[in-house]
């Protein structure tokens, strides 16, 4: 690709649509071309900050944009990342990749067909201590990874708990323990919404690899964490701290703590270099779509429990 600026677009000016106009606004060789919202409120305020043009209709964007951001509520994920694949943009789609399993199956054969780069928002795998976690694991046995916080009535929920917060670490043991999903089955418990708030999953390997995930927006306290047994050792990973412990049946006991910059920002800049040829995605379109066929096995699974309301 040419030494000319990159230029960029962001769809969907949300809370964290904000994050990604802002960083790119900063990128040395690329220029945030456009922004787009539905609320002209949102698109005055980006205007006014990055000295951009903005847009009402992220489709006007088309043919002004190399690659674009699309940070839009998931039920619009497909629309969205449909009309610029189909131009030949690349995309960087947040997670999860779309509504249903078939929408995502579109945009995979679509992304192919037009050779375009498509960089799916699991923003977890850009953390340097889980890249680090995937240096350390092989061929594990057993994987248990837990992801809760406490109630936030301002947290956009229009998906649930699975789509929510688990398919983090679908995505991320999925890339642990590589190779098809035999079985699968779990509990999920409505308090606050139509969807789940709180699920406990359970994933067979083909390998034999058993997993177990446990995600929760109503939890006491926030928690995030990942633990992988495997013949030689035990290692757990703990997010909030940023510090993985291996601890081995010999008795050896390692800790490795690790910080970097904002993982966001590592993503987005991953992606302009797979943009420019540089890099390959990641987490790629297909990646994406396997979190999101077995996030959807697990929800067509659940046992649904609603608990009893007390006077």
């Amino acid at each position: 690709m040419s030494d000319l600026p990159i230029r960029v677009g962001v769809v969907g000016l949300g809370q964290w649509g904000r994050h990604h106009a802002r960083i790119l606004s900063s990128l040395p060789g690329v220029a945030l071309a456009g922004v787009a919202d539905l609320d002209p409120r949102e698109v005055r305020a980006a205007v006014d900050r990055f000295e951009v043009r903005g847009y009402a209709d992220y489709r006007e964007m088309i043919g002004r944009v190399d690659a674009v951001s699309v940070v839009v509520p998931t039920i619009h994920h497909y629309r969205v990342a449909r009309d610029f694949l189909d131009a030949g943009v690349h995309v960087l789609l947040e997670k999860p990749m779309a509504a249903t399993v078939e929408e995502a199956e579109r945009l995979v054969t679509l992304n192919d067909r037009r050779g375009t780069v498509m960089l799916v928002g699991h923003v977890e795998r850009f953390k340097p201590i889980v890249h680090r976690m995937h240096e350390i694991v092989s061929d594990p046995l057993f994987i248990q990874a837990r992801r809760v916080r406490p109630y936030d009535p301002h947290r956009v929920m229009d998906v649930g708990v699975v789509l929510d917060l688990m398919i983090h670490d679908i995505d991320i043991v999925l890339s642990l323990a590589p190779g098809r999903v035999a079985e699968v089955g779990g509990v999920g418990v409505r308090v606050h919404n139509s969807h789940e708030d709180l699920a406990v999953g359970h994933l067979t390997m083909e390998s034999g690899c058993r997993i177990t995930l446990t995600a929760s927006r109503v939890a006491a306290v926030k928690a995030v964490d990942t633990e992988v047994t495997m013949s030689d050792r035990t290692v757990h990973l703990d997010y909030l701290r940023e510090a993985i412990s291996v601890r081995r049946f010999n008795g050896e006991h390692q800790r490795i703590a690790l910080d970097g910059e904002e993982p966001l920002r590592t993503e987005i800049v991953h992606f302009i270099a797979c943009v420019r040829g540089e890099a390959r995605p990641r987490v790629s379109a297909e990646d994406g779509y396997h979190a999101l066929e077995v996030s959807h096995r697990l929800l067509n699974s659940l046992v649904s429990i609603v608990p009893r309301v007390h006077a």
